[in-house]
């Protein structure tokens, strides 16, 4: 019978392929071309949720790790009103994150942080989460080797947030001053 034969060859190859579908599925891992980032829970921001490319990261931003360029140490961002009350979407400070082309990042809060701060880049109705991955466009001939993705930091009152940040080649702990100042007494 050419149907069960059929139906036994879709179900060998489904099996030999990992797939199994159903509530107990497991996603493929995501797209990376920095072997080391590990896969994350949050949201994701690609190549598509770009605004720009450009040559390089301007005044007012440090790179990170080589390849991810944040708002300088001693830069303020002013967070504005987004919603009433004390939750921590409550204020919000937008900055374009630059990641170089051909990489994958990982961006998280500390451990302590969920509650008091979110943060997210890509589409404009993003959302504060605790963890984003941020997978860059691929190199265009003739197009700047950074991508720019708006997006920013929510905060339940102004603070200096600490944000680690994973490439392939390690782990990093950056702060923002988000409404307050991150230096501290004594240094």
């Amino acid at each position: 019978m050419p149907t069960a034969r059929t139906a036994a060859v879709l179900l060998l190859l489904t099996a030999a392929s990992g797939c199994t579908g159903g509530a107990g599925a497991v996603d493929p891992p995501l797209p990376s071309t920095a072997a080391g980032v590990s896969p994350r829970s949050g949201p994701v921001a690609g190549c598509t949720d770009t605004v720009d490319r450009v040559t390089g990261p301007g005044d007012g931003y440090r790179v990170v790790a080589g390849v991810v360029a944040v708002p300088g140490s001693d830069r303020m961002l002013e967070p504005l009103e987004q919603s009433p009350g004390d939750g921590p979407a409550r204020l919000f400070a937008e900055w374009e994150l630059l990641v170089h082309t051909d990489t994958t990042v990982d961006l998280s809060l500390l451990s302590g942080w969920d509650g008091r701060a979110g943060i997210n880049w890509g589409a404009a109705d993003v959302e504060p989460a605790t963890s984003v991955r941020v997978v860059s466009c691929g190199a265009e001939p003739g197009a700047g080797r950074w991508v720019v993705f708006t997006g920013g930091t929510w905060v339940i009152e102004p603070d200096c947030v600490p944000i680690r940040i994973t490439t392939a080649t390690g782990e990093t702990v950056v702060e923002l001053s988000i409404g307050a100042p991150c230096s501290r007494p004594g240094g």
